[in-house]
């Protein structure tokens, strides 16, 4: 990923750090009798990937719950629930997510009764894929209060039998948060475990530096706890809801490349999935709608500006163009102030654009950080072209026009809303089926997980490119991802992740 030498034979690392790039010859020299030495076998090295946008804590939650993914039958799914409930003591929740109707043999959505007649014991949610509807069993309706007569919030359905006109089982929208929201938390030892689990499953998927998105105030003190026991395997950037600003300083630490607060997130306005993004007109299949704006331009530049007060990135997530406009708006009345020029402004998402808005991203060298399997999501799943009519969804995150103008674009998963492996969002950036004018080629793909993912928290001149002086963090892949079919990119497997120049993860040991 370093285009003054795109390729090389081999790297060598002393200590930490790279130490030299080039042909097998070159590197001779270096070797010791105390050199490690790993014959690659003509795999693929790359940089260790970067992912600039991932929840930690609830994709540890997630690794505990029933994968659904691949169920093809109510009757496959059954048995998997009947096995779970065997480990399960009674009472106690069991959670899953993935299923969809289209899969089953039975064309059907699940009901009530599927799920009471293998679990009448424990209270049981099971989110479709799209994760806005949940089915869930007796028990679990009977523990959130749900009866015919109970309200239903706004924006949200609970369906009901045509016949019998009896609660069916199934929550859409707003209302799987009647059940979610009685879902006990795991207490504090359940949770170190889980996130640390999925500490590891990203070291396996070949990513060596996240930016981990805060929820909850108690992640906090789960991060501390990792990093002072060693069990954070990868380097984290801390983002922050700005809520937490002032409870921090516990990640002040001399172990700064490992752990640190990078940034400050500010929700500008929702999502386009629940039609909550701000728009500046309105959706085309809700025309009383034009989404929910959270801040003005004179508020948000005072919340900036707090950010920045506190030494952090301000990252500004805002989907709809009204909220982009807003962003921008702020983020130029801060540039005018001394200090401005010298912050790297952030906009995650940025989903809905048009030519104005991505000229000001580029006057003010504004950052946009993306998640290109949320991209192909919006079009598949939340029906974007027909929300927001086919002349503004082709402004939907429009990476390939991004790039061309000079925006930086940095990558993430958004997992576990998504899945966690880099290699799946890149294949998603080059094979776009909407809007396909807008894909890119697997270099520009591999730059939003790389260089341009370092360069997002100005952390280009040390990690993003396998590069003299920079970290030795780097990801041994089974295939290259330049010259493979694209289809074939999320087959390639990670072989090995190195971080500082240690294995942390070896498939075959």
């Amino acid at each position: 990923m370093n285009p003054i030498q795109p390729l090389a034979q081999a790297v060598a690392i002393q200590k930490n750090k790279i130490i030299k790039v080039g042909t097998n010859q070159e590197i001779k020299p270096l070797i010791s009798e105390a050199t490690k030495i790993i014959d690659l076998n003509r795999k693929t090295i790359v940089p260790g990937f970067i992912d600039t946008h991932i929840h930690v804590a609830d994709f540890g939650k997630c690794l505990f719950w029933l994968d659904l993914t691949s169920v093809r039958s109510i009757e496959e799914l059954q048995n998997l629930l009947k096995e779970k409930t065997k480990q399960t003591s009674s009472g106690r929740w069991i959670i899953g997510r993935g299923w969809n109707p289209d899969r089953f043999k039975e064309k059907r959505f699940l009901n009530v009764s599927d799920l009471d007649f293998v679990t009448p014991n424990n209270p049981v949610i099971l989110y479709h894929q799209s994760a806005m509807i949940c089915a869930v069993n007796t028990a679990a309706l009977k523990l959130a209060g749900i009866t015919h007569q109970t309200p239903v919030p706004s924006g949200g359905t609970v369906d009901k039998d045509l016949q019998t006109g009896e609660l069916a089982g199934i929550l859409r929208d707003s209302a799987t948060n009647m059940v979610w929201k009685v879902v006990p938390e795991p207490n504090e030892d359940e949770l170190l475990d889980a996130t640390a689990l999925a500490c590891q499953k990203i070291v396996e998927a070949g990513l060596t530096s996240i930016h981990w998105i805060m929820l909850s105030e108690n992640e906090i003190s789960i991060i501390q706890k990792l990093h002072n026991q060693g069990r954070l395997p990868i380097r984290v950037n801390v983002i922050v809801p700005m809520a937490f600003l002032e409870k921090t300083t516990c990640f002040q630490s001399s172990d700064s490349l490992i752990l640190h607060v990078g940034g400050s997130l500010i929700a500008i306005d929702g999502y386009l999935d629940s039609k909550t993004a701000a728009l500046s007109k309105p959706y085309s299949d809700e025309l009383s709608n034009r989404g929910k704006l959270l801040y003005t331009p004179q508020s948000l530049a005072t919340s900036i500006n707090r950010v920045i007060a506190a030494g952090f990135q301000p990252i500004l997530q805002a989907m709809g163009d009204k909220a982009v406009d807003t962003a921008i708006s702020a983020i130029e009345q801060t540039a005018k102030q001394p200090s401005g020029n010298s912050i790297r402004f952030r906009i995650e998402q940025a989903a809905l654009l048009s030519p104005q808005l991505i000229e000001r991203l580029k006057t003010q060298k504004i950052i946009v950080s993306v998640q290109p399997k949320v991209i192909a999501t919006e079009f598949s799943v939340w029906s974007a072209t027909e929300r927001l009519g086919i002349k503004r969804a082709k402004w939907l995150h429009p990476l390939k026009t991004l790039l061309n103008l000079g925006v930086k674009v940095a990558g993430g998963s958004d997992c576990p809303m998504e899945p966690l492996n880099p290699l799946l969002g890149v294949e998603a950036a080059v094979s776009r089926v909407d809007f396909p004018e807008q894909r890119l080629s697997v270099y520009e793909a591999l730059r939003l997980y790389t260089v341009d993912a370092a360069f997002s928290s100005g952390e280009e001149a040390l990690k993003g490119s396998i590069e003299v002086g920079k970290l030795a963090d780097l990801v041994v892949l089974s295939d290259n991802p330049l010259a493979v079919a694209t289809s074939e990119i999320k087959n390639i497997n990670v072989e090995m992740t190195i971080l500082d120049g240690n294995v942390v993860y070896s498939k075959h040991s």
